[in-house]
């Protein structure tokens, strides 16, 4: 007999019959419960409990036909078996009709009927098994960080674990539909990145291993999600399922990868960068300081020329502007070092604003500060943080006209699961056209008429060396917004 213990219930009008069953049953491990009539079994609550239901078909008070409907909507996953001394075909077939899995014949025969019991527990036995294992599969899938998804032959998702379905309903407006029985081929255009010709080469891919025109193969593409620029590589792996072709598509990031690979190409530009203005700057002092002496000896020969003086004090500044251009160069080229302590970001934007008091000397400009956060302090290097904070401020008081209104925010937030600080600078200027928007951050790229274009360009590279972001905002109306998200612990 199987392990599984069955909880049968008896029908039976007969006392006799009942009390043979029961101690048949009994004997056998089962455990019993008993109704006289249809009314005496319809009365109980406790039908989730029963796993076999022995039916006798006539009763006083109706017959197993007109119960048997009742039964199967109270007890779905019971077994039903009509037993009955009328030998007719027609109800037997009746019976299994109406939803029964067995007829036996009066006088029961108690080994046929250990038979056909114990084949059900064998089979409610495997069912169970086929749960557990069912919910031992899903309980790992949902456990894993890739997002995973089953498919059918034709391309319809069988099952999706909770970290896909947790990534489509962040994916774009109202997210994206990977219930099951969904065409996945047909998410792919709004899952798999910003260029169609990625999820068209993604989705064929798929339809070709599910034909069995190729085996598995993987692909890598970027997604734009709404909060940042990700990097995923799809694999797909067939297996055969019920007789079918299907597939499993995971979705591992790698953005991190690809970021560290974006930062180690950086720094080797940088590091090019630097070693070569480095060595324009030594070549080039010693003309620029030649240039220059003989610049002051020249004003000194035209004392009563102030035409001829005018040239060379504009002579001596753009040689002062190509010092500080090679200056500013190597400094972005420069690998930026850490000095890590904890700071109070106010202290460190406020300071910024002190030295910036020269600048707004004789002018009408004014700092709103919002600080929605009760100790806002981080691991910064304070020094690194003030240049940015310096040049935020100083490009609004450069962008804007009198009166200036600047205001800094800071509010919590959370960067990738982790506390953070989510600062927002915002001028009243003219704020920037699309064209600068997606160029903003670009090295040597500027609106001034003078300028290196670097200064955003260090910032973001100082905040990204703090494991933080640095983007524009899209609030409404006019005037810049910059958005700064820094960790509160160690970058």
């Amino acid at each position: 007999m199987s392990d599984v213990t069955l909880n049968i219930l008896i029908v039976e009008d007969d006392p006799d019959t009942r009390d043979n069953l029961r101690d048949i049953l009994e004997l056998d491990g089962y455990r019993i419960q008993e109704a006289a009539t249809a009314a005496g079994a319809l009365e109980r609550n406790d039908w989730s409990t029963y796993s076999v239901i022995l039916l006798d078909r006539k009763l006083p008070d109706g017959t197993a036909f007109d119960l048997l409907p009742k039964l199967k909507h109270l007890a779905p996953e019971a077994n039903v078996i009509i037993l009955t001394g009328y030998a007719d075909v027609g109800g037997a077939i009746e019976a299994l009709r109406l939803g029964a899995v067995d007829y036996l014949l009066k006088p029961i025969d108690p080994t046929d009927l250990r038979t056909r019991l114990a084949r059900i527990a064998e089979h409610r036995r495997l069912k169970e098994a086929q749960r557990e294992s069912d919910r031992f599969a899903r309980t790992v899938l949902d456990s894993l960080g890739a997002h995973i998804a089953v498919l059918d032959h034709s391309g319809m998702i069988l099952a999706v674990n909770q970290a896909w379905r947790d990534f489509a309903a962040a994916n774009g407006a109202g997210g994206v539909d990977v219930s099951e029985g969904t065409d996945y081929l047909l998410t792919c255009a709004r899952t798999l990145g910003e260029d169609i010709s990625t999820a068209q080469a993604f989705a064929s891919g798929i339809q070709d291993v599910l034909n069995g025109d190729r085996g598995s193969f993987e692909l890598e593409y970027p997604c734009h999600a709404p909060d940042r620029r990700r990097w995923f590589v799809g694999r797909v792996t067939p297996f055969q399922g019920d007789g079918s072709p299907r597939v499993v598509v995971a979705h591992v990031e790698i953005t991190e990868r690809k970021l560290s690979e974006e930062r180690a190409l950086q720094a080797e530009r940088l590091a090019a960068i630097g070693e070569m203005v480095t060595g324009l700057a030594h070549e080039s002092r010693n003309a620029l300081q030649r240039g220059q002496a003989c610049l002051e000896m020249l004003a000194l020969e035209v004392p009563d020329r102030p035409r001829a003086r005018d040239l060379v004090l504009r002579l001596q500044k753009a040689q002062d502007d190509l010092s500080h251009l090679y200056e500013d160069v190597r400094d972005y080229a420069a690998p930026i070092q850490l000095r890590l302590r904890v700071c109070n970001l106010v202290e460190v934007w406020q300071a910024a604003w002190i030295d910036l008091e020269s600048i707004r000397s004789g002018r009408v400009a004014v700092l709103h500060e919002v600080n929605e956060v009760l100790d806002p302090q981080g691991l910064i290097d304070a020094f690194r943080l003030g240049q940015v904070f310096r040049n935020l401020l100083e490009n609004a008081l450069a962008a804007c006209q009198d009166p200036v209104m600047i205001e800094i925010r800071c509010v919590p937030d959370d960067l990738d699961g982790h506390p953070a600080l989510k600062i927002s600078v915002r001028d009243n200027g003219p704020g920037f056209t699309p064209e600068q928007m997606r160029r903003v951050f670009e090295a040597f790229y500027t609106t001034k008429t003078k300028g290196t274009g670097l200064g955003l360009a260090i910032c973001r590279r100082i905040i990204e060396a703090h494991k933080g972001r640095i983007f524009l905002g899209d609030h409404p109306g006019p005037g810049a917004e910059f958005i700064l998200i820094l960790p509160r612990g160690n970058p």
